[in-house]
């Protein structure tokens, strides 16, 4: 019997850790403000979050929701312009070459954060690290797809996820250290820790040098010798082994049945149902994917915990921070093995459900924390905290980007995928920019919010998500088919015996 994790290999594997260092440096830039925010005395007294005053230390400025709000989303800003970006060079460049542009631009912007002395140039630094999240984020998922058998597509894609929770744990464990143990200058507090983000990105932009391009990617340049040669390479086999060669005969007749019609234009997507419905879908999927309020808690949770729990910030904050990410770290493992089991639906659907209890539960607690002042229920608060990362790890944080990276076949995935990636960082910058302002004005009573989209997340996949696993990326026409689709089958057919008739003369 075959079991689905012996069609990985360590050059697979190795491929896809490194393609997905680049989430570890999203999840790092996502990750990082939640402990620098409560530098109080370093960042905060630096970009005007916080001044000093005599026997109180350091208090609120009446416009700290506003700098937040300026400096949390010009990450995500930028990445609006990656994932646009994105459209021009993936099809053209190729993946791993924009990739490889992903890495300079996200050095780049490290170096012009640490650098920096004023808001404007903090945030020109994280817009261009946006702009290149916005490339990486929308490439990486699927150059490990492209790469990946369809039988542990899935298991690969968590990779991805992994990077990122191990990203936002990582940037929490480092600003813990810098709080703890730099105490006496507090400029190199605040440039320490925004100079760790330079670990992962100088880690990928040596690593990423190593990496091959996909061989869809070059089947679609008519590149079929070198497609060829990277895919035996990658499964660790010769190119005239008997299942290289039938793989790869599967993958290029397919693929070139459906480049056959030519690469899908705006008028096509915008016209062609089955094509803008999977549209909608992933991109009300990445609105979705944050505005369950994953951002709420991974930016903000340290002051919930002091404002709303009665939790103190300087002795417990960053530490219970830091257990948050790590325990949402070690239960994305487990996606790995499940997702083939499962499927994405269910965990999509049922992760929704559980993720609106939670918002619901952190409200109550909140609620009754403030008017009983017992601090039991504060530390149960943060247990509940705790249980909403661990199931968006497990679920909406794997299973949206494997699904969204499965669901286009090669000749409209540029586009498509640019379209998600733009409303991916739309629903950040919403959560991003506004959560403090809604914590200040409406206080718990925001987890309410983010509970009723939870709500909408659950009803959309119920209803609008189909199953993926196990389906060729070639013929996931056929999930969303319509009348159009059925009208060109019969020509499919033809190209497809003739190209079927010329791979047995080969």
């Amino acid at each position: 019997m075959v079991r689905k994790f012996d069609f990985i290999t360590k050059r697979l594997l190795l491929f896809a850790s490194i393609a997905s260092v680049a989430s570890v440096i999203y999840g790092w830039e996502a990750g990082m403000l939640n402990i620098i925010f409560s530098m109080r005395a370093s960042f905060g007294a630096k970009f005007g979050l916080y001044y000093f005053k005599p026997r109180k230390g350091f208090i609120e400025t009446d416009d700290k929701n506003l700098r937040e709000m300026i400096i949390t989303p010009s990450f995500t800003v930028g990445g609006i312009f990656g994932s646009i970006l994105v459209l021009y060079i993936m099809d053209s460049i190729g993946r791993l070459r924009s990739l490889q542009l992903g890495s300079i631009i996200y050095f780049v912007g490290g170096i012009v954060q640490v650098l920096s002395n004023e808001i404007v140039q903090l945030c020109i630094g994280r817009f261009i690290a946006g702009i290149a999240s916005g490339i990486t984020l929308c490439v990486c998922p699927l150059f490990i797809a492209e790469y990946a058998p369809k039988e542990i597509r899935g298991t690969l894609g968590i990779i991805n996820s992994i990077g990122l929770q191990g990203g936002m744990f990582f940037a929490c464990l480092w600003n813990t250290l810098c709080i703890k143990l730099i105490t006496k200058n507090m400029t190199s507090q605040w440039k320490a820790a925004l100079a760790g983000l330079m670990i992962p990105a100088t880690l990928f932009i040596i690593f990423v040098w190593f990496l091959r391009e996909t061989p869809r990617y070059l089947l679609m340049k008519n590149k079929d010798e070198e497609a060829a040669k990277n895919l035996a390479y990658i499964r660790q086999k010769e190119t005239t082994d008997p299942a290289v060669a039938e793989e790869f005969n599967a993958m290029s007749t397919k693929l070139k049945v459906e480049l056959s019609e030519g690469m899908c234009t705006w008028k096509e997507l915008f016209n062609t149902k089955s094509i803008l419905y999977r549209v909608i879908i992933i991109s009300v999927l990445q609105l979705l994917h944050m505005l369950v309020g994953v951002n709420a808690i991974g930016f903000y949770s340290t002051q919930i915990y002091e404002k709303y729990l009665g939790i103190s910030l300087p002795k417990w904050g960053a530490w219970l921070a830091t257990l948050n990410n790590v325990i949402s770290l070690i239960c994305t493992v487990p996606a790995m093995k499940y997702i083939e089991n499962f499927g994405r639906r269910p965990i999509l659907k049922w992760g929704a459900f559980g993720l609106g209890c939670c918002m619901v539960a952190v409200y109550a607690l909140c609620h009754i924390c403030d008017a009983t002042k017992k601090s039991v229920f504060g530390w149960i608060c943060v247990v509940v905290m705790y249980l909403f990362g661990v199931i968006y790890s497990w679920s909406w944080s794997a299973a949206v980007f494997v699904f969204i990276s499965e669901l286009f076949p090669i000749r409209m995935r540029a586009k498509a995928n640019t379209i998600g990636g733009v409303f991916q960082y739309i629903g950040s910058m919403l959560v991003g920019s506004t959560t403090t302002t809604l914590m200040k004005y409406l206080k718990f009573y925001t987890f309410l919010i983010y509970a009723g989209f939870c709500l909408i997340a659950f009803v959309f996949t119920h209803f609008c998500v189909r199953e993926t696993r196990g389906i060729p990326l070639e013929d996931m026409d056929k999930l969303y088919g319509d009348d159009t689709i059925k009208e060109r089958e019969e020509f499919k057919k033809g190209v497809n015996e003739c190209f079927e008739e010329n791979a047995n003369k080969v």
